[in-house]
């Protein structure tokens, strides 16, 4: 049974991974297995922040203290690991460059290979840059950033899905969850007023506090866990994806679409270079012209080869991985 350190920030996604190294036999170490706080501050942390939003004008503050925050988190866990004294035959870290120097060069110590996954762009997590003499082999999502630092001999693979073979009634017809950005807000608005207000839509946006929506669109302030995610679009008919400006990277929701037989409706064109591309399944779209839309929402969604999909499941994407590394 091969061993795994895995080293990743964002614990409510994390979640999924663990649990599917598990299922496919890895013997993995969670290094971040205690909840980290977010932005939960102490009296003088409290009276810091006041300090530098009221003397200074600097209303970013409370993100240094968040970050020194975890530092502090990774310290302890960094602590805790060495107490044990383990070797493991890898390390694989998803986005490396927001984890402290300081524990990567210890994984790398205890390590085998050091496998990174950069699941966005390179351009809004440069950092990695710094700490590619620390990695065996750093994978990016988007083929792009291959091309654009040919001398860090990137590698580029996908995004995966983690197989869930029940399958349940599909009653939400359109489905998203994300943070609130107005961008965002405002293309929702358009693709609901062009599709009609008949249509069941689940529309979560993540926002620190409550502000006006339409009926459609639901404001959360606390954000839901990656498994209650899984949970709508399963039994979602179509899934809305909106790419971000800095890479053309797919996102989950690509991955997720195809495990649960979803439609789905993006911005993102570069979804065509991909060999699970099929026009009756994946609308693309600028939010703004919806040309063709109403004959979409219509069709019937087209199975995907399962030699084709078989190559996005987690078992076989960890498996390249970590051979390629």
């Amino acid at each position: 049974m091969k061993s795994v350190l895995f080293i990743y920030r964002n614990q409510n996604l994390a979640q999924a991974f663990v649990k599917h190294f598990r299922l496919n036999n890895y013997n993995v170490y969670e290094f971040y297995d205690e909840p980290i706080s977010y932005f939960k501050f102490n009296l003088f942390q409290k009276i810091e922040n006041l300090v530098y939003k009221k003397v200074f004008k600097d209303n970013k503050h409370l993100h240094e203290i968040n970050e020194r925050n975890f530092i502090n988190h990774t310290n302890r866990s960094l602590k805790k690991l060495k107490r044990l004294n383990l070797k493991f035959d890898y390390c694989f870290v998803i986005r490396g460059d927001l984890i402290p120097e300081n524990a990567l060069k210890y994984a790398q110590d205890i390590s085998g290979k050091m496998v990174d996954y950069q699941l966005d762009g390179i351009k809004v997590s440069q950092k990695i840059l710094d700490y590619y003499y620390l990695f065996d082999k750093v994978f990016v999502f988007d083929e792009s950033d291959v091309a654009n630092y040919p001398e860090y001999n990137f590698t580029a693979i996908t995004n995966c899905y983690f197989e869930d073979k029940i399958q349940e009634e599909k009653i939400i017809d359109f489905y998203y969850t994300g943070a609130y950005l107005p961008d965002r807000f405002e293309n929702l608005k358009e693709i609901i007023n062009y599709s009609g207000t008949e249509f069941n839509y689940k529309i979560l946006l993540g926002a620190f506090r409550n502000m006006e929506s339409p009926k459609e669109i639901e404001i959360i302030t606390e954000p839901i866990t990656y498994e209650e995610n899984l949970q709508y679009a399963k039994r979602a008919k179509i899934l809305l994806d909106f790419k971000r400006e800095e890479h053309d990277g797919l996102s989950l929701r690509f991955f997720e679409a195809m495990n649960y037989n979803c439609k789905v409706i993006t911005n993102n064109h570069s979804v065509k270079n991909y060999d699970f591309y099929n026009p009756d399944n994946i609308f693309i779209t600028d939010f703004i012209n919806f040309d063709g839309l109403e004959e979409f929402i219509k069709k019937r969604y087209q199975s995907i080869p399962s030699d084709i999909k078989s190559k996005y499941e987690f078992k076989s994407w960890i498996s390249n991985i970590l051979e390629d590394a």
